[in-house]
């Protein structure tokens, strides 16, 4: 309980007769949260008001500051009250704003069950590598403000450039299972990540905050509210960060420029319409997709970090000089939800956004200067500035991507007594280009210009390249739901029906492609059901089924890669490659209190598993896609958490993931016996435990993360060891400070310690293989051995930052 003389409101400040001030307050960004952390302004209108001085106010549920802690969600801000019949986890910012100013949604994640997370850089920058469940990021719906903020061909989820600055994050939360039925994150086969932006203040205000770190990291952010502008009921607010940092594992950097900016207006009764603007850019060098180099076991072994180095010295015919792997990222994204309240039951949303993604994955390679090959065309010899001994010339592989997603989703739910019925439809259309060049090196090591221009010609004045795609993808969904409550709402009853109509249309413009155009058209028929009882108001159960799908990812899947050393394909595409199909069953049990207790049993069914692999083949950098068949996945996990008591409050969570493959694995003209192998990268336990404590001025977190062994290969003859990281935060927050006239509110220092064991460790594999010994197959064929490929642990680092309200 705070007594005073203010009124706290989320996001505001308002000045009083004695002189202080209360700091915001944290929404709770989802309905089911409510019981957690009651919104602080949940109804429309002025949320503030100046009292008397004569009169004492007192607000209950817990503190305010400037960065949105309140201190009342269990387990330290990462077990709100969730009410959804599927298993969901969520963090809110009483974690999230105590964690390092530059992480990314996916860190936040790394604690949650079912949960395993790659963080191969100390601050989880450019750490994509997530399970869920055993299934990879490319199968995990990753949603900001209800919009797949997702490059939409590879669907690989943009932790840097696109997604928001945490600052601005209200929650971030995780379906373990399938998504929502009215979720356009069609490629959702398991889990789906949601994260969702605080809203505008009601009055004027704003953050400031600094932070540094080791790795000279560097990151400068502010952000102003604009309160209700007039008595237009429209608020709005716009926050920008630049921030830098060297790379623990390499050489190289990031630097990163980012806006966010939200308007809403609310009137009537639940109407209301806003616009959401995201845009990122960052360039790195010294990194590549997959992050630093990806080594053997035996390489990591023998040369220790060394192994993660590309040549830190430029070498003519050699490819690998370190500044030739780089990337460049700028991401536009706008959202303009609209809601509104028809009467008699009636309400209708519609949520247009249009993304546009300009992505550049470079790396080095040399190609030779008289047999070099442009698709099917000898194109030698060829006029370049620095040839090698070798006959070669070093030069950076260009790989630009052009992407533009314009959608609409649309729903309009009827409620009439007991039961609510619920129609939806979502339309989008996406075209992307992408074409690779060469770009030649000077005898510094680097080319005029690393993003698309002057890349090599032939003799005949065509630009070389690998790949020159064109992909475009039309997108129809429909949906239907019903729902019935009974028993004063304490049971829940609901049945839905998806359908997702999908065509493609692919071209390779490389002379002699074999494949000159291809394509596809999906329509998956997507049934829900689920059923919830809350048993006492503090204790529910939930069961469901639901089925999911995920067409194609990757150009590879539909089209044939080359490279400048052959006429021949590095990488043919596989033939009539189907969508994977997942059925999946949950049984749950929650309890909330001053213990919440979650708890989960799963089965999933999938066919045709697409499994991500990655590595150089020939000289390219290449995704492939495998095709493994069926898959099986049970196991049960659990989380408990304690609301603050005497300002503690704990947090535990663990789960068993027992995943196997159901089919044996073609190699060649043989089959390897892989049926009832369990799934690479999926380990069998994970765990977390935290830690918080928090009493308005001092306040710290101790979270402890524990990921089991993964075997690397299908045969399950490599594996990687498990392993423990923990972090620690501290802080304090000061006085209000006042500076002439004005107020700062609540100045908080805050520190960071990230891996605090300094664990070098196999984040995970990153180039897996079918065996790593040679063995022989069902048909008597010897198939040799091939070592798999690994991400390694991001070391220590130590961050610190001092915030301010205004």
């Amino acid at each position: 309980m705070i007594s005073g003389t203010i009124i706290a409101c989320t996001g505001v400040w308002t000045f009083c007769p004695g002189g202080r001030a209360a700091t915001p307050a944290a929404t709770p960004a989802t309905s089911h949260a409510h019981r957690a952390a009651p919104p602080a302004h949940s109804a429309p209108g002025p949320a503030t008001r100046t009292a008397p001085a004569a009169e004492t106010i007192s607000v209950t549920g817990g503190i305010t500051t400037p960065t949105g802690v309140r201190n009342t969600t269990p387990g330290g801000g990462m077990m709100p009250v969730q009410t959804a019949p599927k298993s969901r986890s969520e963090v809110t910012r009483d974690f999230i704003a105590k964690k390092p100013s530059n992480t990314t949604v996916q860190a936040m994640l790394a604690s949650m069950p079912g949960v395993s997370y790659a963080r191969s850089d100390p601050y989880g920058q450019i750490s994509r590598g997530i399970m869920v469940r055993g299934l990879n990021y490319t199968q995990v719906g990753y949603l900001v403000e209800g919009v797949p903020l997702t490059d939409g061909v590879y669907l690989s989820p943009d932790a840097i450039g696109g997604s928001p600055d945490m600052e601005n994050v209200s929650s971030v939360a995780l379906t373990q299972g399938s998504p929502d039925i009215s979720s356009p994150a069609y490629y959702s086969v398991g889990a789906e990540i949601r994260t969702t932006l605080r809203d505008p203040a009601r009055t004027a205000g704003g953050l400031l905050e600094s932070s540094y770190g080791t790795w000279n990291m560097k990151k400068e952010f502010a952000r102003i509210d604009t309160g209700e502008i007039g008595h237009t009921g429209v608020r709005a607010f716009m926050s920008y960060s630049w921030s830098y940092n060297q790379f623990w594992q390499t050489p190289g950097s990031l630097m990163r420029h980012h806006v966010d900016a939200k308007a809403i207006k609310e009137w009537g009764h639940g109407n209301s319409a806003g616009l959401t603007f995201l845009w990122g850019h960052y360039t790195s060098a010294g990194i590549n997709a997959n992050g630093s180099a990806t080594p053997t076991k035996a390489a990591f072994e023998k040369l220790g970090t060394s192994s993660l180095y590309y040549n830190t010295n430029y070498a003519p015919g050699v490819g690998s000089y370190w500044q030739l792997a780089r990337l460049r990222n700028d991401v536009l994204s706008i959202i303009a939800p609209v809601h509104l309240n028809l009467g008699s039951g009636f309400k209708l949303s519609a949520t247009p956004y249009f993304i546009n993604w300009d992505k550049w994955t470079n790396y080095g390679e040399a190609i030779s200067q008289k047999n070099s090959y442009y698709g099917t065309h000898l194109v030698g010899p060829l006029s370049l500035p620095d040839v090698g001994p070798n006959g070669k010339q070093t030069v950076e592989v260009v790989d630009p991507q052009h992407q533009h997603t314009l959608s609409l989703m649309t729903d309009l739910a009827w409620t009439r007594g007991h039961n609510t019925l619920r129609v939806g439809y979502w339309y989008s259309y996406l075209d992307m280009t992408e074409r690779a060049n060469y770009a030649a090196t000077s005898k510094q090591g680097l080319p005029a210009n690393a993003w698309g221009r002057f890349g090599v010609t032939t003799a005949d004045g065509q630009v070389m390249s690998g790949w020159d795609i064109v992909f475009r993808q039309q997108t129809n969904a429909i949906f239907i739901e019903d729902t019935f409550t009974a028993f004063n709402d304490r049971l829940k009853l609901n049945a839905g029906f998806k359908e997702v109509m999908m065509q493609r249309w692919v071209s390779n413009l490389i002379p002699g492609a074999a494949t000159y155009k291809n394509g596809a058209n999906y329509a998956e028929p997507l049934p829900q059901v689920s059923a919830s009882f809350d048993i006492t108001p503090n204790d529910q159960i939930y069961v469901n089924g639901t089925t999911s799908f995920k067409a194609p990812d990757r150009s590879e899947a539909y089209i044939d890669i080359y490279d400048a050393a052959s006429p021949i394909p590095i990488q043919g595409h596989p033939q009539d490659m189907k969508p994977e199909y997942a059925i999946g069953e949950e049984l749950g049990y929650r309890h909330s209190g001053l213990v919440h207790v979650s708890a989960a049993l799963f089965n999933y069914n999938m066919v045709n598993h697409d499994v991500l692999s990655t590595a150089f083949v020939g000289g390219s950098l290449v995704t492939a896609p495998i095709i493994l068949g069926g898959q099986t996945i049970r196991g049960a996990q659990l989380e408990v958490g304690l609301r603050p008591w005497h300002h503690f409050s704990p947090y535990v969570s663990g789960s068993y993931v027992h995943a196997t493959t159901d089919n044996d694995f073609k190699v060649g003209n043989d089959v390897l016996p892989t049926a009832g192998k369990i799934a690479v990268n999926t380990p069998a336990f994970t765990g977390a435990i935290g830690l918080a404590y928090d009493d308005g001025t001092y306040f710290g977190n101790f979270n402890l993360n524990y990921i089991g062994r993964r075997y690397s290969t299908f045969m399950n003859d490599e594996s990687i060891p498990g392993y423990l990281t923990s972090d620690v935060t501290l802080g304090y927050r000061l006085p209000n400070v006042h500076v002439a006239h004005a107020t700062l509110y609540r100045p908080q220092i805050q520190l960071n310690l990230m891996n605090i064991g300094n664990n070098l460790y196999y984040a995970q594999t990153a180039g897996l293989t079918s065996n790593a010994h040679t063995m022989t197959g069902l048909r008597g064929t010897p198939i040799a051995g091939k070592s798999p490929t690994y991400q390694i642990g991001g070391g220590f680092a130590i961050a610190g930052a001092v915030t301010v309200g205004f």
